[in-house]
């Protein structure tokens, strides 16, 4: 009947508005495969087989065909929007099934895994913590949490040590100012006195008439320095000058002219350096001095052969005035002249003279105009907290003839070291915490003289300069005078304390007594005073003593930031020295400007437990090239991390090479030690270059964004400027994607007919590669669909005009009679 086959006509037509429609709808559906009907005629088949003119009896749909070609590329600004170019699909799991699909819309859900709209998770190759990537196959996890610190473990760093430098270093030899007069204390005035001859009382008028009676009388000087003479002084006056002039009954007056005759004395006499010194007593009396010019000089002054109207100006006849009270010096740091001899490497030499009472500064700063000669001077002296006596708080202490105030030895020091860049320049105080002791220190190695005032009886002070001489004590007396007990109570009232001095001598050049010292600033300079040392010797804070440095951040197990210096320091060769090496280096390493090195369980506590200077040989070949045969190991295996205050923040502390620390560092590590790798490193004639530096460590650092790579590789970038690898993701191709199964939702399922998957990292194989921040387009043609949709149409028309003849045709049949 034709009717079954006009039925199947249009069950065929049926399915293919349908498949078409499923296209049209999909059209714009992420991954989407267009499917196409393809239909088979039927035939009527007896057992026999059939003729050659049987008819058909219709069409029946025999598949529906899924076209997996290429969709266009829509490009999107999502990271995790992913595209297959080329053969393969994305591998997801839900439920425990295994689906395969071209639509890259992935994204995270809540706990981190990459998955698709229908929260099927993307499958891959998961990384460890290391970045190292698994071949086995599961979920792709996404760390939203912050990614935890890493402590540095390894350092690498490619330079290259220009090999043209100079070496900076140099040996020598040092020695100390060991005098027996250093830093002893010395009491004494803190200014000069004056040679004067103290007149007697005189009053005006006077009666002796010049004119008649002439005054004469002689000032002899007699001084140390032989500057010795006599001056006679004649007070005449001519004829014709009033009375009240020719007596000079006006002070002022008769110092003038006795002044006038001491500086210019008839021939031959020659000046004296004495003037007169009138002074008003008060009440109508008055004393004529007699005062040598130059202070702190015990010289004598004598007034002789005056005559005896010389009593009316207070100067007795003879016996004169004899015994004038000579001057004192004012107190210094006790240092006599002595000559020290410098013999330089050629065989010159220089003698060289320290000045009597000059101080260590001035010392060391003449010494230092000389070639070869490097001189450095300080200053120290103590004052005992049991000694120090302000029984009312309103004792003042001049240092350096600045007054301070001080109720106790802390407030002064306060004071002194707010003047340490100022009026008390170079000077500092500390207080030491267990005995509360005040100690001043010269920097530069200036006198420091120290004087107290008090009201109060018995405020007293103790200083002590060298702490194996006697100390100096100064005393408020009863009659507020200041006396020094250990000074048979003379009236001093001030204290010094001199410097001392070291001083390094250039290779080749050594220093000897000129003349062997009793008592000096230095002592006998024998072999035993000499110390062999390194001139120039490496220095962080002096650029002078290094050629080169680099800095590197360096983190510890907390993820803290800690600033890692290293400098570099040419070596001296001597072709003749069998202890120098050529092409040799030192490195010297330290961690926020402290060093870093295993303590020296020699040295005596504490410094058995403290860190030393971290510093390694570094050693080239003639080609420039590293020797790593005898260069040393680079680990730093004592460093404690600290916080801004200096102290430890809690982070993994060191373990020393005594106590087990190595190059061979676990991961995750469990110290602070870390390893510097030179390897590459070079010495040629070229600048210092720092060629490449890399280290292991980072701070915590949040997700900022993914970068997925051609190969599928899944790089996450933290906000500490890392990038870790989390996994690759996985692709999957049938030997048949005809086979595969759809399942909705623009996926698909293994089938017996799709074969078993080829699942394999992108780019392997025929696999494609992945694009990231885009999606794969339908693959569906709008244009052909509309016209497939028309035939289809046009189809299902004429198999229904089929039923409708052959309805006609039955019909007619039907009406035969």
């Amino acid at each position: 009947m034709p009717f079954n086959t006009a039925l199947s006509g249009i069950r065929a037509a049926s399915s293919d508005l349908k498949i078409t429609g499923n296209n049209i709808a999909n059209a714009s559906t992420s991954g989407f495969k267009r499917s196409r009907a393809e239909f088979g005629d039927v035939y009527a088949i007896s057992v026999l087989g059939s003729g050659s003119n049987t008819i058909g009896s219709g069409v029946r749909l025999q598949s529906v065909s899924q076209n997996f070609n290429q969709g266009s590329m829509a490009f999107t600004e999502n990271s995790l929007d992913l595209a297959v170019n080329g053969n393969g699909f994305f591998v997801v799991q839900q439920g425990g099934e295994q689906f395969y699909t071209r639509a890259g819309t992935f994204g995270l859900d809540k706990e981190g895994f990459v998955v698709n709209n229908v929260d099927a998770r993307l499958q891959g190759f998961p990384a460890d913590d290391a970045g190292n990537i698994s071949g086995l196959q599961g979920d792709i996890q996404v760390r939203t949490s912050n990614l935890a610190p890493r402590a540095t473990t390894n350092v690498d760093m490619l330079l290259n040590l220009d090999s043209s430098e100079t070496v900076l270093q140099s040996n020598g030899t040092t020695f100390n100012t060991t005098g027996n007069s250093v830093a002893v204390t010395r009491a004494g005035l803190s200014d000069d006195t004056t040679t004067t001859v103290t007149g007697t009382i005189f009053t005006f008028p006077l009666a002796n008439d010049f004119r008649v009676t002439p005054m004469t009388f002689d000032v002899e000087l007699t001084a140390s320095t032989g500057e010795n003479g006599t001056v006679s002084v004649n007070l005449n006056t001519a004829e014709g000058i009033p009375a009240t002039v020719n007596n000079f009954n006006e002070l002022l007056t008769l110092e003038g002219v006795i002044n006038t005759q001491l500086s210019q004395p008839l021939p031959p006499q020659s000046t004296v350096d004495v003037f007169a010194k009138a002074v008003d007593m008060g009440g109508g009396n008055y004393r004529m001095d007699f005062v040598a010019t130059k202070s702190g000089e015990a010289s004598q002054v004598r007034v002789l052969n005056a005559s005896a109207n010389a009593a009316d100006i207070g100067i007795a006849a003879n016996p004169a005035i004899a015994t004038s009270t000579p001057g004192i010096a004012k107190v210094d740091n006790g240092y006599p002249e002595q000559t020290v001899d410098i013999t330089d490497n050629n065989g010159g030499v220089i003698s060289f003279v320290a000045a009597k009472g000059q101080s260590a500064a001035q010392t060391a700063s003449s010494l230092n105009a000389l070639n070869g000669v490097t001189a450095s001077a300080s200053t120290t002296l103590t004052i005992p907290f049991s000694s120090f006596n302000n029984s009312n708080g309103d004792m003042t202490v001049t240092v350096k003839g600045v007054k301070l105030s001080a109720d106790n030895l802390s407030v002064l020091a306060d004071n002194v070291n707010a003047l340490s860049n100022g009026t008390l320049q170079g000077v500092t105080a500390s207080i030491d915490t267990a005995t509360g002791d005040l100690t001043l220190t010269s920097s530069v190695g200036d006198d420091i003289p120290i004087r107290i005032e008090s009201p109060d009886d018995g405020d007293s002070i103790e200083v002590f300069g060298n702490p194996n001489a006697p100390s100096s004590f100064l005393e408020v007396d009863t009659n507020g005078t200041l006396n020094n007990p250990s000074a048979l109570n003379s009236d001093l009232n001030s204290i010094v304390v001199g410097g001392s001095i070291n001083i390094v001598l250039d290779e080749g050049y050594t220093a000897s007594n000129a003349v062997p010292p009793s008592v000096g600033l230095f002592g006998p300079l024998t072999g035993q005073a000499f110390t062999e040392v390194i001139i120039n010797e490496f220095d962080p804070n002096d650029q002078g003593t290094y050629n080169w440095e680099n800095q590197l951040t360096i983190f510890d197990s907390l993820g803290n930031s800690h600033v890692m210096t290293n400098y570099y320091v040419k070596q001296e060769y001597d072709a003749n020295d069998p202890s120098t090496t050529a092409n040799h280096w030192k490195m010297f390493t330290r961690i926020d400007g402290e060093d870093v090195g295993d303590p020296d369980t020699s040295l005596p506590p504490p410094q058995n437990i403290e860190a030393t200077v971290a510093v390694f040989d570094v050693y080239f070949n003639d080609d420039g090239s590293l020797n790593n045969l005898i260069t040393d190991d680079v680990l730093i295996s004592n460093w404690t991390p600290k916080d801004a205050d200096g102290n430890p923040n809690g982070a993994m502390t060191p373990q020393n090479v005594l106590n087990g620390g190595n190059t061979l560092i676990g991961d995750p590590p469990t110290s602070s030690n870390f390893v510097i790798n030179l390897e590459g490193t070079t010495q040629f004639s070229s600048d210092f270059s720092v060629n490449d530096v890399d280290q292991s460590g980072y701070s915590t650092g949040r997700l900022s964004g993914l970068n997925i790579g051609d190969d599928g590789v899944i790089f996450a970038r933290f906000t500490n400027g890392e990038s870790q690898v989390l996994g690759q993701l996985a692709l999957a191709d049938f030997a048949s994607m005809q086979g595969l199964q759809p399942v909705g939702d623009t996926m698909w399922a293994e089938n017996y007919e799709s074969g078993t998957p080829n699942i394999g990292a992108p780019q392997s194989g025929a696999l494609g590669a992945i694009q990231s921040g885009a999606l794969e387009e339908s693959n569906v043609d709008l244009s052909e669909e509309l016209v497939r949709l028309i035939i289809a149409q046009r189809n299902f028309q004429a198999s229904a005009k089929t039923i409708e003849t052959a309805d006609s045709v039955t019909q007619t049949i039907i009406n035969m009679r």
